[in-house]
């Protein structure tokens, strides 16, 4: 599930990073994501793993962030999952851009997304993986910051964000938690473009 608002007018924002991971894994399959009549888009993949094929489901909430976990328990529940078998994907403003943190579970830091799942699921206890994208501007409210879009200065690392969630999602379905987490989290994606506003 990658968290972020739907509507034209979020889609580059910082708090989109959730879909844009889904959206971009999305593209490079050649998949659509559909309604249904659900609180989300959903797609299916099939992915060749180490232990053959998985499917998967892609979620993107229709509910707007902070209800995400209204989204979230309906998924589980009409895919017959467990909380163990979701992965949320989120922007986190307490880590500088380009930066990666994946981790089995934890508070939701002020994440009121995170927070509307662990609400819902009446759990802490599900997989997250974690984008960076601070540091907040001087003088710019959080809840300002998370929804202006990304500079133009920024679009290069983002890519290279976008790029590397992609290879992770492919590496946590075939390999062990903490070897993942141990390849990823010291990542630093980060790449000034100088001249560019």
């Amino acid at each position: 599930m990658g968290l972020g608002n739907p509507g034209v007018q979020y889609q580059n924002n910082r708090h989109n990073f959730g879909f844009m991971v889904l959206e971009k894994y999305a593209e490079s399959k050649g998949l659509s994501f559909r309604s249904g009549g659900k609180p989300y888009l959903w797609a299916e993949d099939t992915v060749r793993t180490a232990q053959g094929n998985t499917a998967i489901c892609l979620c993107l909430p229709l509910t707007y962030m902070n209800k995400s976990g209204i989204a979230a328990r309906r998924a589980l529940k009409q895919f017959g999952l467990d909380i163990s078998d979701l992965i949320v994907i989120y922007d986190d403003i307490d880590l500088p851009l380009g930066k990666i943190r994946l981790r089995k579970q934890g508070s939701p830091g002020g994440h009121k997304g995170i927070q509307s799942i662990s609400d819902s699921l009446n759990s802490q206890d599900f997989p997250r993986l974690r984008l960076g994208i601070g540091p907040q501007d001087d003088g710019v409210p959080a809840e300002e910051f998370v929804l202006d879009d990304f500079r133009k200065s920024d679009r290069q690392t983002v890519e290279s964000v976008l790029s590397l969630s992609l290879k992770l999602i492919h590496d946590y379905l075939s390999n062990d938690f903490d070897s993942v987490m141990n390849r990823y989290n010291s990542t630093d994606l980060y790449k000034p473009l100088t001249g560019a506003a």
